[in-house]
């Protein structure tokens, strides 16, 4: 305990603010996961399926109400105005303010077409619109805070909200339940974000009484030409991440969307970790993509075999995840969940190769593959759920998430070739190309396994020995 002390004191402020902040948003994100077994046996899958509509309507509509402000661009920001911070601040908040009004007009003259449209009742419409008004003025706060190393506050704040608006949410369904409420869905996303929204409106208003900057031009030209540039890729990623619920609702139902939705989740259970050893991988590689390409082929590979191995035990072990998460309705569907596994694979993949793009300031290169994703996504969506139902969009999905990692690393090789790194890649672009196929058939062969009970459990120990075995070499290597 005194180790673990002493060697915190000694930590840097930005060390710290990363810890803090991993850890805050990963608590975050693991409570949602604790709490689908509670409200998979409170509320019906059309119900969760409503939720899930509602969210995923919002991610992507909230691309253009922020106009992708608090992307990379904001701390540039940052650095250019170290001493107008609150001016500038306020003054992008008025911009995304704005935005937001203009929408809630446009809603507004037409309020029963845009509900029918969205699959939405009026009352989450403007719920919606709440949040597209005051969101951002959190998002602009915790970028700030973590630009300036203020993690104490930013940490309380993210993890104090997340628990708070979790507990409410499960009372507020627990106390319509008892009464025979009939908008279950409704009343657990205004529990929810109650709280959200509450916490946001609260700093909504501090940073305009602080900034006391509506308009600026200065300010407004230079987060838009950096973040202008951002929100095509942005929309099309949320349309890769999203649009399979929007469509499955519009051409099946919500209670599709809810079975879905809950098992896209559990499936996606792997990129908390990911997410984490990507964090740690980005910096070694900006470090020594000039100066050392053999080290970054060998961790490279290291954390995408880590990360595979991962991802096939997930599946594996989906039968048992599911049993535990949810009920026996949503038993039926597992088998999306093996596709839909190999598909987060694949965004790691495509991930790696995106730094390169981003490394070297071509960023178009990480939009023009996720546009051609995202297309041929909602193209395929359309022909296949028609045809086939909803589990269709497992399939289709990772077909689309194949598609943008191969154009990913087609472009990477492009940008490696012209900057002058040997053999046109940083990564060992065979093996890992190898891995993505035996990553994806095994992911897939595990749904001839769900039945074997026994030869799943044989291959979860042996992933689980792998997983230990490649993490050492991984951490081993990066220290080397």
């Amino acid at each position: 305990m005194v180790d673990i002390k002493r060697k915190l004191q000694k930590m840097s402020e930005s060390a710290k603010s990363a810890i803090v902040y991993t850890l805050s948003t990963v608590f975050s994100r693991g409570l949602a996961i604790i709490t689908v077994p509670i409200f998979t046996r409170l509320m019906t899958t059309d119900q969760i399926g409503e939720v899930n509509l509602y969210n995923s309507w919002y991610s992507l509509i909230s691309v253009v109400t922020t106009l992708s402000l608090t992307s990379g661009g904001y701390s540039v920001a940052m650095k250019e105005y170290p001493d107008k911070r609150d001016q500038y601040q306020s003054s992008v908040l008025s911009l995304t303010s704005l935005i937001a009004l203009i929408i809630a007009i446009i809603y507004f003259i037409t309020p029963d077409f845009w509900s029918r449209l969205l699959g939405l009742p009026n009352g989450l419409m403007v719920l919606m619109l709440i949040g597209f008004l005051v969101a951002p003025a959190r998002d602009f706060w915790l970028a700030r805070q973590r630009y300036e190393y203020k993690y104490k506050l930013s940490g309380c704040v993210t993890i104090g909200s997340a628990i708070l608006a979790s507990v409410l949410s499960v009372v507020a369904v627990l106390g319509a339940n008892s009464v025979g409420h009939e908008n279950i869905a409704e009343v657990r996303l205004y529990a929810n974000y109650l709280v959200v929204y509450g916490v946001a409106a609260v700093i909504w208003v501090c940073l305009f009484w602080k900034g006391k900057t509506l308009y600026n031009k200065e300010y407004w030209k230079l987060s838009l030409s950096l973040s202008i540039p951002l929100i095509g890729y942005s929309i099309a990623a949320q349309i890769l991440s999203v649009s399979d619920r929007m469509m499955i609702s519009q051409m099946v139902n919500n209670s599709a969307v809810g079975i879905y939705s809950t098992l896209y989740t559990v499936s996606s259970l792997s990129l908390m970790l990911w997410q984490a050893i990507h964090a740690s991988f980005v910096p070694y590689l900006f470090q020594n993509i000039e100066s050392n390409v053999k080290g970054i082929k060998r961790i490279s590979s290291q954390i995408m075999l880590l990360y595979a191995v991962m991802a096939v035990m997930m599946t594996y072990m989906a039968p048992e995840i599911v049993r535990i998460l949810a009920t026996e309705e949503y038993y039926e569907a597992i088998y999306i969940m093996p596709p839909i596994a190999a598909g987060v694979f694949f965004t790691a993949f495509a991930n790696i190769y995106s730094d390169i793009a981003v490394y070297y300031k071509k960023t178009q290169y990480v939009m023009y593959p996720a546009v051609i994703a995202a297309v041929a996504n909602l193209v395929l969506n359309y022909i296949f759920i028609n045809a086939y139902g909803y589990m269709a969009a497992a399939y289709t999905t990772l077909f689309s998430y194949i598609l943008m990692a191969l154009f990913q690393g087609i472009w990477a090789r492009k940008l490696c070739k012209e900057n002058g790194i040997a053999e046109s890649s940083v990564f060992e672009d065979r093996k890992l190309i190898l891995l993505a196929c035996v990553t994806t058939v095994l992911c897939l062969l595990g749904i001839a396994l769900y039945n074997f009970y026994i030869i799943r459990y044989l291959i979860i120990v042996l992933m689980a020995v792998l997983s230990i075995v490649f993490y050492k070499k991984y951490k081993t290597a990066k220290k080397n």
